[in-house]
């Protein structure tokens, strides 16, 4: 699994800048600001993958980290080309943080179940 996301997100990574050297209206924060989402969602789900959790979390995350993934690239793919008054880029971050806490909130839950079985 853990090659599988690293060849995805390498994948979208390509296809990604390939579009924005093509597509004129494609901006180059548009391209960055979507590619930082790419890398963001694959190493989050690298992450969910590397730390013990149990199945379900570990299902449950996945389809999170990738649903907002998609949402947060149409959102970087769709707002302003700038980042002053940028709505797009500031629910993209706190999404990102949603993310990182859920993942920690997730592990740290997973640990106590763990604890409390022995």
């Amino acid at each position: 699994m853990k090659k599988i996301i690293i060849i995805s997100t390498f994948g979208l990574l390509v296809v990604n800048l390939f579009i924005g050297l093509i597509v004129s209206s494609y901006h180059t924060f548009n391209v960055i600001a979507s590619s930082t989402i790419i890398i963001v969602t694959g190493l989050l789900n690298y992450i969910v993958n590397i730390i013990p959790l149990k199945d379900a979390y570990r299902i449950a995350h996945h389809f999170l980290l990738s649903l907002l993934g998609v949402t947060m690239f149409l959102l970087m793919v769709f707002s302003p080309p700038h980042v002053k008054d940028n709505w797009c880029v500031s629910i993209s971050v706190f999404l990102v943080l949603l993310e990182f806490l859920s993942l920690y909130i997730t592990r740290r839950a997973s640990r106590n179940d763990n604890n409390h079985k022995r």
